[in-house]
């Protein structure tokens, strides 16, 4: 029997969220949101323009907020604005990966391995082991969003638990644990880079490795797991399971036709998988990248979207042809027609938030915000941890509004570096303290790029699902993390003065 003095704050923590939920859902629809909020940065630009706003990275020529209602400047949005729709990162991704996760689908695949999966897995089997894909599945890009999240809820479901409880728990672990990793990312790469261009400021001769936070950032995953099952399990779900209502099951019983389907789709899977890696990992392997090129810009990197789509394609096919769900050239097209013809809420979404985001950065607002809160870092004589927490923040912050984390630590780079190196911060806690930051706000960001498939997702199983029923879910994740995950790394180095990760 649960004691009154443990219930009384959950019912509390639970009427605060609820309240977030009401005023949130209160606000316009997202797309009606992302244009008053690109119609409040131009007129912001404006405002900026006139008063003179400026910043200079070190090294740089003097820049000046830019007007967005100025003639010149809407000539420039006009120019780039269908071409900043089409290079969106999830745009691509999403319509040619959905072809081959449809038909999987389509073939009755998932549901079915769901069904199977799910008698085996206990309540917290299952939410470790959603949190722990998510982390994972950021080394191979954005596939967790395309595949675990929507999985996830179908999960839950089967295991009589709400969706979106499967929905928040698998969107925490691939958004929230974006910089987690016990594998080396793009990320690892490309922010070692900027790191190592922003500290030729000071050296030349410094050099960031792509390995530098590795001990720590793989130590976190296991944090992750673990305080991300805790707030699932005992904050979030039992919150959304006071308005859940378990749907009339739709399950097929077990068979031994559908067993053999299964058996052998699952085989066709990992053989396919089996295929991929040999080819990109053998000497002679046709998918190997070329002699000095990195594994993280290489082609087999880049054309990952396609790769998915033809693995789970042809793992959908072999259920659908064995369990009978597909009988002819028709029945699979019209699975492909179907998967698509369910993105359009995400596309409608994603034209508005990519026009919101390219004229934010036309503006250069973002730039003017990241030099004036590092100048205002600087401007404090204070202890290296609170120097390391006002990092970790003021990067939570901007990423609400920046959404990229290459654009971000873009312009944070050239001027925290510095300071904190100045300060006596090594680049290597700069950085990671950045990561955190960047990984935490994620999951609340309006801005973030994958918001609109999150939301279509969300409302596949609560039509009234809204962006404050996105916030209300994912805020218990986003502060939890932001106060483990930087208690954590404040333990690491000023504790136990234990190596960030490899130099």
């Amino acid at each position: 029997m649960t004691s009154k003095a443990h219930t009384m704050p959950n019912k509390c923590g639970q009427s605060c969220f609820d309240k977030i939920e009401r005023w949130g859902n209160k606000l316009p629809h997202p797309v009606s949101l992302f244009v008053l909020l690109t119609f409040f940065v131009m007129f912001l630009s404006c405002i900026g323009h006139y008063a003179g706003w400026s910043y200079q990275l070190p090294g740089q020529e003097l820049q000046f907020v830019q007007n967005l209602l100025s003639p010149s400047a809407i000539r420039q949005w006009l120019g780039g604005a269908v071409y900043e729709f089409i290079r969106f990162p999830p745009l691509g991704i999403i319509v040619v990966a959905m072809v081959g996760i449809g038909l999987a689908d389509s073939s009755g695949l998932i549901s079915y391995s769901v069904q199977r999966a799910v008698k085996q897995a206990g309540t917290w089997q299952l939410t470790a082991t959603i949190l722990l894909l998510g982390v994972l599945s950021n080394v191979i890009g954005s596939v967790g969003y395309i595949v675990l999240i929507p999985l996830a809820c179908r999960t839950y479901q089967a295991a009589g638990r709400p969706p979106l409880a499967g929905l928040a728990t698998a969107f925490a672990g691939v958004a929230g644990g974006t910089h987690a990793t016990v594998f080396m990312t793009t990320y690892d790469v490309v922010i070692a880079g900027i790191s190592t261009s922003a500290a030729s400021l000071i050296s030349p001769d410094i050099v960031v490795s792509p390995l530098a936070n590795y001990y720590f950032l793989a130590s976190s995953v296991f944090l992750l797991i673990a305080v991300g099952s805790v707030v699932s399990i005992k904050f979030v779900e039992p919150r959304l399971s006071k308005h859940y209502v378990q749907q009339k099951s739709d399950e097929v019983s077990p068979n031994r036709k559908n067993d053999r389907a299964l058996f052998w789709s699952t085989f066709v899977f990992l053989g396919t998988l089996a295929a991929i890696l040999i080819a990109a990992i053998h000497p002679d392997g046709w998918l190997r990248p070329e002699e000095g090129t990195l594994f993280a810009h290489s082609e087999i990197v880049k054309g990952l979207p396609i790769l998915v789509s033809i693995t789970f394609g042809l793992s959908g096919l072999t259920f659908g042809w064995l369990s009978g769900a597909f009988s002819s050239e028709k029945d699979i097209i019209e699975a492909c027609q179907k998967s698509l013809s369910q993105l359009g809420l995400f596309l409608l979404l994603i034209f508005f938030a990519s026009q919101l985001i390219y004229m934010f950065k036309l503006s250069q607002i973002s730039g003017y915000l990241a030099v004036n809160f590092g100048n205002l870092v600087s401007s404090f004589a204070v202890s290296p941890i609170l120097l390391v927490i006002a990092v970790i923040t003021i990067s939570a912050i901007l990423n609400i509004f920046m959404g990229s984390p290459v654009v971000q630590w873009s312009m944070m780079a050239p001027v925290f570096i510095p300071t904190m190196l100045m300060a006596g911060i090594p680049i290597e806690l700069t950085q990671v303290a950045f990561r955190i930051g960047d990984s935490v706000t994620n999951i609340i960001s309006p801005l973030f790029g994958y918001l609109g498939i999150i939301l279509a997702t969300a409302q596949q199983y609560s039509s009234k699902a809204k962006i404050g029923t996105l916030v209300s879910m994912m805020l218990p994740f986003s502060l939890s993390f932001l106060v483990m995950w930087s208690s954590f790394l404040l333990l690491w180095v000023f504790y136990f003065e234990l190596p960030l990760g490899i130099q």
